[in-house]
């Protein structure tokens, strides 16, 4: 349970889709109990998301990443040790009622560990020896999609009530912004379908000649495809792009030239999305935008796009889900034929037309 005026800290780095999925939690904590303050641990990397979340007392960031990277150069070793100080006295700034690891790794176990609480709480599938380092542990269904899951320690907190927006807080300006980038390069105001072809796993991605195709198709049908992604993805949608025929034209790469936020926008702007397993699909899910998710090696029933409308694909092959990020075959994204992603978007595009 959770008495009165409580200060809390929530712990959960990384990444995209895991802190997405976590914002309901928050929502559904603050609602159940408004005068509680909600600190927010998480990576650098992804705290925009929930940057000017009116239910965040604070954010306090890792730089986790820049330090593992820069610890190959002596000259920044005293840049390291000098943030890593900051970051501990950041955690130290407050003595918490309760810190919730929702991470369940080494990584979020060692910020748990720091922190200074009366009561610390995890996950019970914790790994990595992440249980060590929590007074608590809270039982939960691994067997349902993540939010879900974190909503079973919300129960546990005591909240009677799980009703939750899942609101995005982007700014006028950003939207304005957004709503002249869209004229821009979509004059004729023809349907929009934002496409995510990239994943950190090799094992998630669909093969480059079936974007191609998918993008070739949607192109003659007088769709708009918007490719999306971070700036190390522009080589690979590339890759797409460049295998369209000549002279057919109109598919534009955005990745790396946007910040989450806009993307989120872009996203809310779309009539439908196709996309790998990957932290933007869920963006495109918070949304309200519906989504044609290819899977392979992962379980959509724990990371799927969340809530109905949505249309997921998958070879249905016996050794899928593996969850392995290697793999010598990858039978079960190669067996994904265009024809079916096509037919899924057209089902959304005609349900949007409907509406």
């Amino acid at each position: 349970m959770i008495k009165g005026s409580e200060h809390i800290l929530i712990v959960k780095l990384s990444s995209i889709g895991d802190v997405v999925h976590t914002i309901p939690f928050v929502e559904v904590l603050k609602s159940n109990y408004p005068e509680i303050k909600i600190d927010w641990c998480m990576d650098r990397q992804v705290y925009s998301i929930v940057e000017d979340n009116p239910g965040i007392n604070r954010i306090i960031i890792s730089n986790r990443k820049e330090w593992k990277r820069d610890l190959a150069y002596p000259s920044r070793w005293h840049w390291i040790t000098k943030d890593i100080r900051h970051f501990v006295k950041e955690l130290h700034k407050y003595r918490y009622d309760m810190v919730i690891d929702l991470q369940g790794l080494l990584k979020s176990a060692i910020i748990t560990a720091i922190c200074e609480a009366d009561r610390k709480i995890g996950l019970d599938g914790a790994r990595e020896f992440a249980w060590l380092f929590v007074k608590e542990t809270v039982s939960v269904n691994y067997d349902q999609h993540a939010i879900d899951r974190y909503l079973q320690v919300a129960e546990y907190l005591g909240c009677s009530s799980l009703d939750w927006r899942w609101k995005l807080h982007i700014s006028d300006r950003e939207k304005q912004k957004m709503d002249e980038l869209i004229s821009e390069i979509n004059h004729n105001k023809l349907p929009i379908v934002a496409i995510n072809p990239c994943s950190r796993w090799k094992t998630k991605l669909w093969p480059v000649k079936r974007f191609s195709e998918l993008t070739r198709r949607l192109l003659e049908m007088g769709v708009k495809p918007l490719f999306l992604g971070g700036i190390r993805d522009r080589r690979l949608i590339g890759r797409i792009l460049n295998g369209l025929e000549d002279g057919l034209e109109g598919a534009v790469n955005l990745a790396g030239l946007l910040s989450l936020k806009q993307i989120a926008y872009l996203y809310s702007r779309s009539n439908a999305v196709v996309s790998v397993d990957t932290g933007p699909m869920h963006i495109a899910v918070m949304a309200g935008a519906k989504v044609v998710a290819l899977f392979g090696p992962t379980d959509p029933k724990r990371t799927g796009p969340y809530g109905e409308g949505h249309e997921i694909i998958r070879a249905d092959l016996p050794c899928s889900p593996c969850l392995k990020k290697e793999c010598a075959h990858v039978s079960c994204m190669k067996e994904i034929k265009v024809d079916k992603v096509l037919d899924s978007v057209i089902k959304i595009l005609d349900q949007e037309m409907i509406r």
